[in-house]
């Protein structure tokens, strides 16, 4: 490697991280064992009160920068904070709680590489609990059409899992603002003009589900099927979408109304709760359905 090319990161990690002392250390250890080396983490600590930034600091890695944020601004606005000082060609980024496998970065690299028409890399995934018990596995589907596809209705890569071009990251605006939980999958619908999406076919990322985490935490209930109800509406826009999968949209963006309205419910907001329940009226029997069928599901689990 020429000093040119190490003093130029060819891949920029981004993470940010609010009090998480517990794992962070863990997920940064699994950037520095990476196979591939030539990376930069930039690391965004969102007015942590614990000793998250303690514990990273004593590693001593001059590829980790950190920056500490003044007050508290939440997980998008810290990301484009992160975004900003990003120099590498690529985004990586991991989550202050999941872990990347060894060779995830060297793979996903060489994918991008390889293929101009893509704009973004992910991977297979592992869901474990707080214990690092596994509860589940995904494989992705690494047909760019697929994905695209599959855009229309949910979110096929997550954040954690995903490496990105950022220079066309940069002509999108970088993370949508008024999106405060589903930014990423806002990302990937503005990149989706620039090019395509595949994954690696292989698990090389671990993703924890923890009780304090924004997938379960009541800061972010509101904000996950808002996002969640405007970005499939705004999904119905893609080109070369199949009958069945509008239909899924469709099905997908009646469910979230639905929620998003008894969640506006709950928190006072009753003349959005009416205009949501009004708007997507429709999408009732649906929702029994819905409810109906995971009932059954989770019957059979247990039986």
């Amino acid at each position: 490697m020429t000093n040119e090319e190490s003093a130029t990161p060819k891949v920029s990690v981004l993470m940010t991280c609010y009090n998480a002392a517990s794992t962070i250390e863990e997920s940064v250890r699994s950037v520095i064992a990476q196979t591939f080396s030539n990376w930069e983490l930039v690391l965004v600590d969102d007015l942590s009160d614990d000793n998250s930034m303690e514990l990273i600091e004593k590693l001593g890695d001059p590829r980790i920068k950190i920056k500490k944020l003044p007050t508290r601004h939440r997980r998008t606005k810290a990301l484009n904070q992160g975004f900003r000082l990003c120099i590498g060609e690529y985004i990586a980024v991991l989550d202050a709680d999941d872990i990347a496998h060894p060779t995830r970065f060297e793979k996903q690299i060489r994918l991008l590489d390889s293929d101009p028409s893509l704009v973004g890399v992910g991977t297979w995934y592992v869901d474990v609990d707080q214990n690092k018990v596994e509860l589940s596995r995904t494989e992705v589907d690494g047909n760019p059409i697929r994905i695209r596809q599959r855009l229309a209705y949910e979110n096929p890569i997550p954040h954690s899992a995903m490496m990105y071009r950022r220079v066309e990251a940069q002509k999108c605006g970088a993370y949508d603002e008024n999106f405060d939980y589903a930014q990423d999958y806002a990302l990937w619908l503005s990149l989706i003009d620039y090019g395509q999406f595949s994954v690696v076919p292989e698990f090389l990322t671990e993703m924890r589900k923890l009780p304090k985490s924004m997938t379960f935490g009541s800061d972010y209930s509101i904000d996950s099927v808002k996002d969640g109800y405007e970005l499939v509406r705004r999904a119905q826009k893609l080109s070369n979408l199949t009958l069945g999968d509008r239909l899924k949209g469709m099905r997908t963006i009646g469910l979230y109304g639905l929620l998003y309205a008894w969640r506006s419910l709950r928190a006072g907001n009753v003349v959005r709760a009416i205009g949501l329940i009004i708007t997507n009226f429709w999408a009732i029997p649906l929702a029994i359905i819905e409810l109906l069928r995971k009932s059954l599901k989770s019957f059979n689990t247990v039986k």
